[in-house]
């Protein structure tokens, strides 16, 4: 019961309002009021009023009295003016609180009760239960939902969805709270996440009567168990090289030789997941396939892992370890060949050491070589075999070996030495094994000194000659029949040639001590260093190469049928700019598993770019970075970018330095490899 009232200003009367809550309805949400309104006497004074006064009560914002009334207080203490009810809404929640207003005008010489007020807050009436809380989910492990109930007689249907299922009815006759299991099977609904959303709907019932309305618990965090990953059968490693496959036993490799074909097989994902990307790996050098070629550059016992990522972002590898065997070319360190005997013995003993490579795998030498020695006649150039060696394993040859005793004693013989294994091209050394040693021999038209003659037409020495006076060589000095070089490019003490007069005049080829001289670079000291190379004396095309007595500094200028250019400056200094990382906009980041996207500009104006970006706006025109003054290109140009399907990208790089998106870019993986130009 709420009462107001309010007394005339004489303090003889009094209106008074009382409002009562008589009732409730759960099912229509509403509250039932009486209310009354009358005046009373304030003090003994008897009082009456034959005039017509106004009485007016307002309830809810809603008139529920107006009417002119008269009053006689002299035999009485009060007198009503009037009583009603009405019906209450309440809020949504079962909440209400109206507003009660009254006044009663022209009461005589007392003048107005003007309106008064008061505040009536009914009873909360119970409305549909809420969700109070729910436990820990995940696919396969019970969760419970706690109800907050409003009525200790209400029930309860409960009802759950998972990423947008059809809902699963639980029953209707819950009370407090209720225990379910999300099946597995709904992992095949949840696939580009390891989190699904669970909704649940609880709706309140009276009998069979709902109370309120559906209550909702939407987005609820739902795991995929971590047993759910994608399934990897096996990794395969088999020979590329056709070669070594015919004789190298499977899962064998050979260092330096072998290509290694990385598969994977029976790749598959779980509950309904694809399989977004695969990684092979063998020692630390990784390729971003499904196959991929490894090629065989280290010794040992390699660890093999493919792993695949699916689109939960679950992962499944598979390793196995691999032999690769250590190889090495062969190599002949040292050969000798020589007549035996005293100048009476047509025998040649060869000398040899070398190293081969031979592959022991399963106690089988899996790589034997071949060892020749051939000769042939000075300058027939006709190998033939003397000794011819099969099927060998030693790994150190060290050895002399008799190559026959069918070389005339007078004549001069070229020695060859060939090895060759299975997986080397042929290795040789040549060398010439002169006639047998005589003081003095003649025949026709030739003659020789410590050998036979050899050459038609010529005196021979096969002995090392000792001029004690000075050599002139009226027509030349010869090599193999071919002349020597006999131009000095320097004095002869090695010092380099002087000179102080004009370059310009400068063309004959050599290295030259400079002082004084005039045409020298502009800027210069006039004293340093001149380097002369030239082809044709006659028209002037030449090089020189100028290097000032005290700065390190390098000029060069071309002469061309005797015009020269003018000089130039060779870089001899300078070092590539140090990598900057990049500032990405746009919601682009560095991709920290696959390195931050970087820049730089080598020495001769190249800018490269490195690194990995994702994750931000793939529309075209978007800006992903801004490069800096110094790192622009002079015009407008279009690179090509790797996206995460290994397509091709395109990107635009603008003259005020933006890298702009132009076609085929998307958020996962954005490759800024190998991405260079010129400024």
């Amino acid at each position: 019961m709420v009462k107001i009232s309010k007394t005339t200003s004489s303090g003889y009367v009094r209106l008074v309002l009382e409002v009562n809550e008589t009732g409730r309805d759960i099912t229509t949400n509403t509250s039932t009021i009486s209310w009354q309104l009358w005046l009373e006497r304030n003090t003994t004074w008897a009082y009456d009023l034959n005039n017509e006064s106004l009485a007016e009560v307002e309830i809810n914002g809603k008139s529920v009295l107006s009417k002119y009334v008269s009053f006689d207080l002299r035999n009485r203490d009060w007198v009503t003016f009037g009583q009603g009810t009405m019906t209450i809404p309440h809020n949504e929640d079962g909440t209400k609180s109206i507003p009660i207003w009254a006044r009663l005008t022209n009461v005589a010489d007392q003048g107005n009760i003007n309106w008064f007020s008061g505040t009536v807050n009914l009873s909360n009436i119970p409305r549909s239960s809420g969700i109070k809380s729910v436990t820990e989910t995940e696919l396969g492990q019970p969760i419970t939902i706690t109800i907050d109930k409003k009525v200790d007689e209400f029930r309860h249907q409960v009802s759950w969805s998972v990423n947008g299922s059809d809902l699963v009815d639980l029953g209707t006759d819950h009370d407090t709270s209720v225990k379910f299991t999300v099946p597995i099977d709904y992992a095949n609904r949840i696939t580009n996440s390891d989190t699904g959303s669970l909704d649940v709907r609880v709706r309140t019932f009276r009998g069979n009567e709902q109370i309120g309305n559906d209550v909702y618990k939407r987005g609820i965090p739902i795991k995929v168990p971590a047993s759910i990953v994608p399934t990897l059968e096996d990794v395969s490693v088999t020979e590329r090289t056709a070669q070594l496959a015919e004789f190298i036993p499977v899962g064998n490799f050979v260092k330096d030789k072998s290509v290694m074909r990385v598969e994977t097989t029976g790749a598959n994902g779980s509950y309904g997941s694809t399989i977004i990307s695969t990684e092979l790996t063998v020692d630390n050098l990784v390729v971003r396939a499904t196959t991929g070629d490894f090629p065989a550059n280290k010794a040992g016992n390699l660890e093999v892992t493919a792993k695949i990522t699916d689109s939960r972002g679950r992962t499944a590898t598979k390793s196995k370890t691999i032999k690769v065997w250590d190889y090495y070319a062969p190599k002949i360190i040292a050969f000798l060949a020589n007549r035996t005997g005293n100048g009476t013995n047509k025998t040649i003993v060869a000398t040899v050491a070398a190293n081969v490579s031979p592959l022991v795998i399963d106690g089988v030498n899996r790589n034997p070589y071949t060892l020749k020695i051939q000769y042939s006649a000075k300058k027939t150039n006709r190998w033939i075999d003397a000794v011819n060696l099969t099927n060998e394993s030693t790994e150190k040859i060290n050895r002399q070996i008799d190559c026959g005793a069918f070389y005339e004693l007078s004549k001069a013989y070229n020695v060859r030495l060939v090895i060759q294994d299975k997986l080397s091209d042929l290795v040789d050394s040549v060398l010439l094994v002169r006639s047998s040693r005589v003081l003095w021999a003649w025949g026709d038209n030739r003659a020789a000194v410590g050998g036979f003659p050899e050459l038609d037409g010529h005196f021979e020495s096969h002995l090392p000659v000792a001029f004690h006076s000075s050599l002139n060589v009226e027509d030349g000095i010869m090599s193999n029949g071919k002349p020597i070089q006999e131009f000095a490019f320097t004095s002869k003490d090695g010092k380099s040639l002087k000179y102080n007069g004009n370059l310009n005049n400068l063309k004959t080829a050599g290295g030259y001590h400079a002082f004084g001289v005039q045409n020298n670079p502009s800027g210069t000291n006039n004293y340093g260093y001149v380097n002369v190379i030239t082809h044709s004396t006659d028209n002037g095309y030449c090089v020189q190469f100028y290097i000032p007595y005290n700065v390190d500094q390098i000029y060069m200028r071309r002469c061309d049928t005797n015009r020269w250019s003018d000089w130039i400056r060779v870089v001899t200094t300078g070092v590539d700019t140090e990598w900057k990382t990049a500032s990405l906009q746009n919601g682009w980041q560095h991709h920290t598993e696959y390195g931050t996207v970087q820049f730089s500009k080598s020495v001769d104006g190249i800018v490269h770019f490195k690194g990995v970006a994702r994750g931000g706006n793939t529309s075209k025109e978007a800006v992903i970075l801004n490069l800096p003054e110094g790192y622009r290109p002079k015009n407008q140009l279009y690179v090509f970018a790797m996206n995460d399907s290994f397509g091709t990208a395109v990107l635009s790089i603008v003259n005020d330095g933006r890298v702009v998106i132009k076609n085929n870019v998307d958020a996962s993986w954005l490759g800024f490899d190998n991405i260079s130009f010129k400024i």
